[in-house]
């Protein structure tokens, strides 16, 4: 979708990179859901639009070199140790108290960059929670040159659900943009 920049390592060596660090996560995270988005499935989207059939891509398992305890899906309904129900997506809307009236239930996502936030509303039933987690990129990277003059600026943060409750974790990020291990 962007300008591709000299500067910045290839497509090729990306995927060595990634490989690394999914081969330490597979160690620690055998078994893993992982939800698509819209990084992650541009090289699917860009082959389709140019008229190649799904038959000739590879499975992200099988280019990024994993067993097949990693399973890949577009979204995912799933209960609490409450026994309350959380629909989580990469990101379906920016605002996630809409996603949450809409489901009927507490929603998680990420995908937007410059929104961290955790907001609830009130059924007759139960207090219903959404929880959306920032991002976990630089906007200062070259990677993102096309946001360095959006006025939103991103949020470094991840987020966790601990005992049924939504919890945000921004990352203390030092002068050079490199995380220094604290979460605020």
């Amino acid at each position: 979708m962007w300008e591709s920049d000299p500067d910045l390592p290839s497509a090729g060596d990306e995927l060595k990179m990634a490989r690394k660090v999914m081969h330490d996560l597979e160690k620690i995270f055998p078994e893993m859901t992982l939800l698509h988005s819209n990084h992650s499935s541009l090289i699917y989207r860009r082959a389709l639009k140019h008229g190649m059939p799904r038959a000739y891509l590879k499975h992200y398992n099988e280019f990024l070199e994993i067993g097949p305890g990693w399973k890949w899906v577009d979204d995912i309904k799933f209960k609490l140790s409450d026994d309350t129900e959380v629909f989580a997506s990469h990101g379906l809307a920016a605002d996630g108290l809409k996603l949450s009236l809409q489901y009927g239930c507490h929603t998680i996502q990420g995908h937007f960059h410059s929104k961290a936030a955790i907001q609830y509303f009130s059924n007759p039933s139960q207090l219903v929670w959404s929880l959306q987690v920032g991002c976990l990129t630089k906007q200062s990277s070259l990677a993102f040159q096309y946001a360095r003059n959006f006025r939103m600026r991103f949020i470094i943060s991840t987020g966790a659900v601990i005992d049924g409750q939504p919890v945000i974790f921004p990352m203390q990020m030092d002068k050079h943009g490199r995380w220094t291990g604290k979460i605020v």
